[in-house]
């Protein structure tokens, strides 16, 4: 299982640009900061705040568009990300077709956050 998101010494970080939440940013009691994304992943170790800010900046929500797959029963199943809340994820299985990312939102499933059944690599 992934590690938690720490729930003490950890802030929303808003993109300064538009005000996007794009992640999370906890304060180690070093003084580090660690930069965590929308799905409670850990980005990198501790850094300054800055830099922490800017990663989270460009990761942004690009991780809306790129392929997912989820576990399922064994196998796994390609996905995308329908929303995402501070303590859960909903994604729907990826539609066959011509239109371009699309999902089946009939079948949508919700994870609770942090979960490991979610994949950017489909091996």
């Amino acid at each position: 299982m992934p590690t938690p998101l720490p729930q003490e010494n950890t802030f929303d970080h808003l993109r300064r640009l538009d005000g996007e939440h794009v992640g999370y940013i906890h304060m180690t009691p070093e003084g580090g900061f660690v930069p965590f994304d929308l799905l409670h992943r850990q980005r990198a170790e501790p850094m300054e705040l800055e830099d922490a800010e800017s990663l989270l900046d460009e990761l942004g929500l690009r991780m809306f568009t790129e392929n997912w797959w989820l576990d399922v029963d064994g196998e796994r199943m390609q996905v995308l990300i329908q929303e995402v809340r501070r303590d859960r994820v909903h994604v729907a299985p990826s539609a066959e077709g011509a239109i371009a990312k699309s999902a089946d939102m009939r079948d949508s499933v919700e994870l609770l956050l942090p979960t490991d059944r979610l994949h950017q690599e489909n091996h």
